[in-house]
């Protein structure tokens, strides 16, 4: 806090640390009071103003809650002893009014999602009657943290952290005393356990309680409905084939999804839409898909009977103006949320000079509503036996599954002519109609950082109370699978223990849970349909990926709307002299110290690193610095585009 403000505030700053935590819970605060005194224009006292945080307790424990479990809010509003804080608001005003606000912060710690605690907060009268004190949007006194509107003050101060509105209030008289009481308490519908364990378990929650005064009024703060709105989220365009699915986590499966209901998706809660393709049967008929496609919602759907699955990624636009070394508001080591606003229909002009509409929109001379992203990276029949010889064929049929091993051993031709052979070739085995109203190819570099930034938006990863996307350390590079950490070492053990239906596996998800796209870091190292000119054709270099440049060749070089091309090796010039604006390269450089680079030659680019690469690894991580061939460690990743709005 600056100790000069102009000669009409008065600030007063108080930060403390309210912590939730389940199972062990408890948390200390030291004695902390602050005042400051503020001047009109004339220098005439206009009042102090002083926040007293009394901690006059034999344990030192300002907060201590001893139920670790979700209650009721009746049990909530009557948590007594260290159940409760409680603070005091002194003035002494000579005329002129005194405006403050107590507002919370979150700890970037936290990682109790926001729905899941209620808020409560009181007025004790001088017979230690408590009144509860109504929130200002939602008129109501018990409340769940992410209900609370943002505070304004955050922004007033030029601070980043976004705050939450707790209590608005001014003081006039000459003499005034206001005590309040905090309660904090698990919701009592936080109870969901999947897989035999509560959701929550070993989950916390800390908070800073800020208190901010002033002479002029304090805007009001921001209702936060209006932060996360998903409105404008098109609604995800089904090709022929593809079948809506929801994951019921109680039965432990995928079901039908009825497309025009609200159990489909939810960006706001980080619920990414998902759909699948049903294979043919035993006999090579297409009775099974057939059964499915007529059969009702809530049908179970078996992973045996899937061959791919896909993620929808609605048109958006994002804010650019505060991404390099801003880190979006914070560290290299803990980036800030990238902000992001859906757009509904086609439109690709932004809402204001800070935003972007994001290039992997734009397909050609298609404008896209959206696209499916394969949920997990490409594998292929057991016809590939992890070699060259096998596996380096664009013939192969493409999957898309968990638990099964990554293609590799494959050059970046053969994998973009296998992605594209699904709907030229292929597609009765998916079930894809034989017709240009969609497309299938390889990812390019704008395609995987328009995954990336969602991720890193209220409506993914990030906004599940959680940071970064944790690697595959699958050894045996196996889809679906999560570290125990962000950034762990190699492991066999999590190839079955982190499966992707786990708790801990569905935190290598783009969303945190099980609907997002998974082995976006580690897992294999995935081409992405992106490279270097070639200095002496000016056109993509071909190097050993298998691309012959000429017209005739099967594996020709397919149209410029299938790859991105870089003109040098600097990423912040490399698109026609310009940052490669939405490709997750120079405007996310180093975020969690995720790795990137160019080199000094023509080359193609990889993402996410690979399963043994610990900390460089990551949905950040990237370099260009590849000859296109059939690596063992090399993957790539497969995106349909619905054409036509």
């Amino acid at each position: 806090m600056e100790e000069k403000r102009t000669k009409k505030e008065l600030v007063a700053v108080c930060l403390l640390v309210l912590s939730l935590i389940l199972i062990t819970i408890g948390t200390t605060f030291a004695f902390f009071q602050y005042s400051k005194q503020g001047q009109i224009e004339n220098k005439l006292e206009s009042g102090t103003l002083t926040f007293i945080y009394d901690e006059n307790r034999k344990d030192k424990n300002g907060v201590s809650l001893t139920n670790a479990f979700p209650m009721s809010d009746t049990d909530g509003t009557k948590q007594t002893g260290t159940g409760f804080f409680e603070f005091q608001v002194r003035s002494k005003a000579r005329g002129a009014s005194i405006y403050y606000e107590i507002y919370l912060t979150k700890d970037n710690n936290s990682t109790l999602p926001e729905y899941a605690v209620k808020t409560y907060l009181t007025e004790v009268s001088d017979t230690g009657t408590e009144t509860g004190v109504s929130n200002l949007f939602t008129s109501e006194a018990i409340n769940l943290y992410s209900e609370l509107g943002e505070s304004k003050v955050p922004s007033m101060l030029k601070q980043e952290v976004i705050g939450k509105t707790l209590y608005q209030g001014s003081v006039s008289e000459e003499e005034i005393t206001k005590t309040f009481r905090y309660r904090m308490w698990i919701d009592n519908d936080a109870n969901q356990v999947r897989g035999g364990e509560w959701i929550h378990n070993n989950k916390t929650f800390s908070v800073k309680v800020n208190v901010y005064a002033q002479n002029n009024s304090i805007p009001g703060p921001t209702d936060l409905t209006e932060i996360c709105n998903d409105s404008n989220v098109n609604e995800p365009k089904l090709v022929e084939g593809m079948i809506p699915v929801y994951y019921d986590y109680e039965e432990a499966t995928w079901k039908k999804a009825n497309a025009k209901t609200a159990n489909w998706y939810n960006y706001c809660n980080q619920e990414w839409a998902n759909a699948v393709t049903i294979g043919l049967d035993a006999d090579g008929g297409t009775t099974q898909r057939e059964e499915y496609q007529k059969a009702s919602p809530d049908t179970p759907i078996e992973m045996d009977d899937i061959n791919t699955m896909w993620v929808w990624i609605p048109r958006y636009e994002y804010k650019y103006t505060n991404l390099g070394e801003q880190y979006a508001g914070g560290t290299k080591e803990h980036p800030g949320e990238i902000e992001i606003n859906f757009i509904n229909g086609i439109s690709d002009t932004p809402s204001n000079e800070n935003y972007k509409v994001h290039p992997a929109f734009t397909f050609g001379d298609d404008k896209l509503t959206g696209f499916w992203y394969g949920k997990f990276e490409t594998s292929t029949s057991s016809e590939c036996k992890e070699s060259t010889e096998t596996c380096n064929k664009a013939d192969l049929k493409p999957y898309i599954k968990p638990n099964t091993t990554s293609w590799r051993y494959v050059q970046v031709a053969n994998a973009f002519y296998a992605s594209r052979k699904m709907q030229t070739e292929k597609y009765a085995i998916y079930g894809f109609p034989n017709d240009e109203s969609y497309d299938t190819h390889m990812s390019k570099d704008s395609e995987w950082g328009a995954v990336a930034y969602l991720s890193q938006s209220q409506y993914g990863k990030y906004g599940n109370d959680e940071e970064e996307v944790y690697i595959n350390n699958c050894s045996q590079l196996i889809t679906g699978i999560a570290g125990d950490t962000a950034s762990a070492e190699a492991s066999d053990s999590t190839c079955t223990e982190n499966t992707y239906e786990t708790l801990k596996g569905q935190k290598a998800s783009t969303t945190g849970n099980i609907t997002g796209v998974y082995d976006m870091s580690g897992g294999a190292a995935e081409y992405s349909m992106a490279a270097r000119k070639d200095p002496d054709t000016g056109r993509l270099a071909t190097l050993l990926s298998g691309f012959v440049d000429d017209e005739v060749s099967e594996k020709k070089i397919p149209d410029a709307k299938y790859y991105n091309l870089y003109a040098n090796n600097i990423s912040t010039t490399a698109c026609d002299g310009q940052v490669c604006y939405g490709y997750a390269l120079s405007e996310t450089a180093s975020w969690y110290i995720d790795s990137g680079f160019f080199v000094e030659s023509p080359t193609w680019s990889i993402r996410s690193n690979h399963y043994n690469t610990g900390l460089n690894s990551g949905i950040f991580a990237w370099a260009v610095l590849s000859n296109g061939f059939a690596w063992p460690t090399y993957s790539f990743r497969i995106v349909l585009s619905p054409i036509g709005a």
